[in-house]
């Protein structure tokens, strides 16, 4: 089974990785993270050069090109800089949805601008802590003529002051489930909220009181709201994975070195064998996840992805991204705490990142519905 990357699969990776190399400044990222600034200046440049579009169509202002493609960017920005590279992958989200069930019109009007860095678009779908509990949903939409009126609250909303619009998940008294692209405008609340890790994204809650959407900005048709979010995991869930990998190599990059440089007891850090033990764990970690990642993001443009397996690779990336981080931050001792180290903040983005793909026992759970069955009540 040959998993070898093509030669314009390889131009991708080493384009993205010099691009973040050139323009992902240390000093900067650490000081929009302490800032909670978002990275807009290098968002415009990587628009420009393809990067956030390189997996739309052409006619849409991308590249044309695959999800793996999508991932091997992803991944590059995120070893290069755990917090930037977070940033660039979220500032798109929901594009997927309107890609593939939108109507051209749609595709035009909110996914060409995501491409060029004109706008950007979030997703609005949890209401609680557990981001897949429909029982807590009770935002509805009200079809009146030629347009819905929105109300409710929404939790968790990546970018959300600096987003032009939302994909929001709600309920129609008659049609059922549906998603509405909402743009922002008057009646939409904003709660910004604070957190530990991925500080250059702005988190918020939404509230929506008597909004009004037009009935065109309904995204596909009646009742078809939970595919859209189901669909929508999927490939969430392998961007996420390939952010994850590239900050499990970012921190073990900056082990290494580290561990070359620093004395202890009069010798190298790398000359200790619980250190050495710890990167020969990391680098074994990476590979697996780097394996499961592209071999995941390959089936799912083959459109053979199975969710199955799917899960099994967050699942294993996530626990495993946790641990090497950590690991990676061991190493560093004491000055691993210190806000001027860059593997400071990739142990909080990877903590992050893993608790992001869902919590273990959930995974856990799902995987095992598929292979046994529903469990009984």
């Amino acid at each position: 089974m040959d998993f070898e990357l093509t030669q314009r699969q390889k131009n991708i990776q080493w384009t993205a990785m010099e691009f973040a190399k050139g323009e992902f400044d240390s000093n900067l990222s650490i000081t929009l993270d302490q800032n909670r600034e978002f990275p807009g200046a290098i968002w415009k440049k990587a628009c420009q050069l393809g990067f956030i579009g390189v997996n739309y169509p052409k006619e849409f202002g991308g590249l044309g090109l695959g999800l793996l493609e999508k991932v091997l960017v992803i991944e590059a920005f995120c070893k290069v800089d755990s917090g930037i590279g977070i940033a660039l992958n979220t500032v798109d989200s929901g594009a997927a949805i309107i890609l593939k069930f939108g109507s051209s019109g749609q595709k035009e009007q909110f996914v060409t601008p995501l491409a060029k860095g004109q706008k950007m678009l979030s997703i609005a779908f949890a209401e609680s802590e557990v981001e897949k509990d429909f029982s807590t949903i009770s935002t509805e939409a009200k079809k009146a003529r030629e347009e819905y009126i929105l109300n409710g609250r929404k939790r968790f909303v990546f970018n959300a002051l600096l987003s032009d619009a939302f994909i929001v998940l709600c309920k129609e008294p008659k049609e059922g489930w549906i998603t509405l692209i909402v743009e922002k405008e008057e009646g939409i609340e904003i709660k910004p909220i604070q957190k530990i890790g991925m500080r250059m994204i702005q988190f918020g809650d939404l509230e929506f009181k008597d909004v009004r959407v037009p009935i065109e900005r309904r995204v596909g048709g009646e009742g078809e709201g939970l595919l859209h979010v189901n669909s929508f995991c999927e490939e969430r869930g392998l961007r996420r994975t390939a952010q994850a990998l590239g900050i499990s190599e970012g921190a073990f990059d900056r082990a290494v070195k580290y561990a070359k440089q620093r004395e202890a007891f009069g010798k190298k850090l790398s000359q200790f064998q619980v250190i050495r033990h710890k990167l020969a764990d990391i680098a074994v970690g990476i590979e697996v996840a780097r394996w499961l990642t592209y071999k995941s993001a390959t089936e799912y443009d083959q459109g053979r992805v199975k969710a199955d397996f799917l899960q099994i690779t967050q699942l294993e990336v996530s626990r495993r991204v946790v641990r090497m981080v950590y690991d990676a931050q061991q190493i560093f001792g004491g000055a691993g705490y210190m806000a001027e180290m860059e593997i400071e903040h990739y142990y909080r983005d990877g903590v992050v990142s893993g608790v992001e793909m869902g919590t273990e026992e959930e995974l856990k759970d799902s995987i095992a519905e598929k292979i046994a069955g529903p469990e009984e009540k």
